[in-house]
């Protein structure tokens, strides 16, 4: 484990607000990717993780590995695996069962096919092997980007939304009976969450429910719905948090923090204009339906989507790997954020700064400009000229904590076309400001 990196934390003699001392940590890593599945295999005490894809990559986008990081060591290490196993894929949600110490795969997609399949690895540390499983009955149709918990109480894996090849996406519920391999369209009572794909889910084990949160269909959502799995009584209900809450997104993590029975989610994006790619971390808690932000300390991690994440049950804190910023990056780095100690914080922000970078510099149109926002404040993005008078506004809006990729169009505020020449971006948050020099080549 890579040496840990300090940060100042304001502390207020009055207790404002209780969040948890986190700590990020870096490690080392499979190669850069996004989409990728993980779950903790608490039986050998070690994080798995499956697939992803890498669209910068020459020899291929997509992947079929499977890697283990050991939770006492933090390293991670690729497991050997033969025949038959699945295809090279993204967006298939993976789920542990924890008694027959395996992993179960379903779904995803390889960039052109859509993938209705279902398999098991089974865990057994050094003995590992893929098996196909053929259920009976109607399965669902082949997708990607779908959720999957598994339901112990009854012992079905549990399907909910996805997209559809066509482009489509649902807000269908499955079930897959492990007991005799059975497909089952679910009807629950209630309202049903809009369809979606995208979104994150875990397994509430106190209720026995599935909690969904986020994704994307119709319009970017922050919503939370419960299903409640009494079999052959299932029913959707959705959840109405108190609080400040987390920005609408998808392509975010999510895990269940047993501990303090919380739903953690984190990173994620959504498009409004200008994508948005966030760094943040919420809890749910999952007793009073209350949402919190998490402040971590330690080193600064980049605004991304698609990271994958679990929980390390043993040393309370988590686990996450990897995601991109659509064909821009693609990140291969691990990071651990420690949820073991509560502290009193003030709400004032730790000591992290905004920054703005330019794509290239000198630069033709559009500049692409990437501004982090370290903590939600009022924000102001403008573009000045040499003389100091502003050119255009391009935001003036409050903001959440996150990186934020803009383009300027090199127009004034009027829309009509500057001359080429040097510009000054400017970013200020709450009263502070940095800026980059831009010369503008037309």
């Amino acid at each position: 484990m890579k040496k840990v990196f300090s940060s100042i934390i304001l502390i207020s003699i009055i207790l404002i607000n209780l969040t948890y001392a986190a700590m990020w940590k870096v490690t080392a890593n499979p190669c850069p990717r996004t989409m990728s599945q993980m779950i903790t295999d608490s039986s050998n005490q070690r994080i798995i993780l499956f697939g992803g894809g890498n669209y910068r990559l020459s020899w291929g986008q997509y992947f079929n590995d499977v890697w283990s990081l050991d939770l006492n060591s933090e390293g991670w290490k690729l497991i050997n695996l033969s025949t038959p196993m699945p295809g090279v894929r993204i967006g298939g949600p993976i789920v542990y069962d924890p008694v027959r110490i395996r992993m179960i795969l379903f779904g995803g997609t390889d960039g052109t096919n859509f993938y209705n399949d279902v398999w098991l690895l089974n865990l057994q540390a050094g003995s590992e092997t893929w098996v196909q499983l053929n259920p009976t009955g109607t399965p669902p149709t082949p997708r990607s980007d779908a959720t999957a918990i598994l339901d112990p109480i009854n012992n079905r894996l549990i399907i909910f939304g996805g997209a559809f090849s066509s482009g489509t996406y649902v807000n269908e519920t499955w079930a897959l009976n492990l007991n005799n391999l059975t497909w089952a369209i679910l009807s629950p009572s209630g309202a049903l969450p809009p369809p979606r794909y995208a979104h994150t889910a875990i397994y509430d084990p106190s209720n026995n429910r599935m909690i969904v949160f986020g994704g994307i269909g119709a319009s970017f959502y922050n919503d939370v719905w419960a299903l409640y799995l009494t079999l052959n009584n299932e029913s959707w209900q959705q959840i109405f948090p108190v609080g400040s809450q987390p920005d609408i997104r998808c392509r975010h993590f999510s895990v269940f923090d047993s501990r303090n029975h919380e739903m953690v989610i984190g990173f994620g994006y959504n498009f409004q204009g200008q994508w948005i790619y966030f760094n943040d971390v919420w809890a749910l808690n999952l007793s009073d339906s209350m949402w919190h932000q998490i402040f971590p300390g330690g080193v600064s991690v980049a605004g991304r989507r698609g990271s994958c994440a679990s929980h390390d049950p043993f040393n309370h804190r988590i686990f996450v790997f990897g995601g991109d910023r659509y064909f821009d990056y693609y990140f291969g780095d691990t990071y651990e954020l420690d949820l073991d100690t509560l502290i009193a914080i003030q709400e004032e922000k730790e000591s992290m700064h905004p920054y703005i970078k330019l794509s290239s510099n000198p630069s033709v149109l559009p500049i692409r400009i990437n501004a982090f926002v370290p903590f939600p404040a009022e924000v102001c993005l403008k573009v000045i000229d040499g003389s100091g008078r502003v050119v255009n506004t391009l935001v003036h809006d409050k903001q959440n904590s996150g990186n934020y990729i803009i383009e300027w169009n090199g127009k004034n505020i009027k829309g009509q076309g500057v001359s080429s020449g040097i510009y000054y971006i400017i970013l200020e948050i709450d009263g502070k400001s940095v800026s980059k020099k831009a010369v503008l080549i037309r």
